[in-house]
């Protein structure tokens, strides 16, 4: 009917958003922040820990040639979401390896890409993870490639760092704003809840790469170097300095 048709015309297609970020990297900060809008439905949870899906999504989780039933996925998370708010909302580090196939089953769709200082992002998954220095290394050099990658290959997407969120979060807000006009009322005045080298609590947005930084210990300074020297093109990509001296660490 006319009527039906008019009404569908009134209600346009909701917004798939995917936050790219590698874990440790304020993930959980943006996707906090990004909910205060009214517009946006958030999953109760990351998406790959939801109950219909997490034995999918997190075996081998960071293995690029894990082929995801997307279209299974998306009717699972559909079930969470609010249907009838304009921005879907989702964050699971994983899917930074696997934007191309996330663009090809949810339309529209966009992404914000995140990422952090790799000393900063090397630390946490020490701590958290209780990895080896090479390991977390390794592990922050891949997702700066990766996240690299998606910068070239994603339509349009918004590209930003942990480090401008935190020290200007008006501007980043602002900037949220203009990328998806849906995000209207973001309040990043809020105290959010989340996790940092000082543990869980309700803080307003803080940096706290200075302090993860110093947690380093001599050792782990100079393995990082070791490992970051030789991609210190990379580390500029994003605008990262190499820190050839670990007195007065800071990027």
């Amino acid at each position: 009917s006319v009527q039906a048709d008019s009404k569908l015309a009134a209600c346009p297609m909701p917004t798939y958003l995917f936050v790219l970020c590698p874990p440790y990297c304020g993930s959980t900060l943006l996707w906090k922040l990004l909910a205060t809008s009214p517009n946006a439905s958030a999953l109760p949870a990351e998406g790959q820990f939801l109950p219909e899906v997490e034995s999918i999504m997190r075996d081998r989780p960071w293995h690029r040639d894990r082929d995801m039933p997307w279209e299974e996925i998306r009717a699972a998370w559909e079930t969470h979401w609010d249907m009838d708010k304009p921005v879907l909302l989702e964050k699971s580090p994983p899917n930074l390896i696997r934007a191309q196939a996330i663009a090809r089953h949810f339309d529209p769709c966009r992404f914000i890409i995140m990422v952090r200082n790799p000393y900063a992002h090397a630390e946490g998954l020490m701590r958290r993870n209780d990895w080896s220095v090479t390991r977390a290394g390794n592990f922050a050099l891949m997702c700066l490639r990766s996240q690299l990658e998606n910068t070239l290959v994603l339509d349009t997407p918004l590209v930003m760092t942990y480090e401008s969120l935190v020290e200007d979060p008006g501007a980043s807000c602002a900037r949220l704003q203009a990328f998806l006009p849906e995000l209207e009322a973001l309040d990043h005045s809020a105290d959010f809840e989340v996790h940092s080298v000082e543990g869980t609590a309700q803080r307003p947005i803080t940096d706290f790469n200075a302090q993860k930084i110093a947690a380093l210990s001599d050792e782990d300074f100079e393995a990082l170097n070791n490992l970051f020297l030789p991609q210190r093109e990379l580390l500029r990509d994003w605008g990262y300095a190499f820190m050839p001296a670990r007195a007065g660490a800071a990027a």
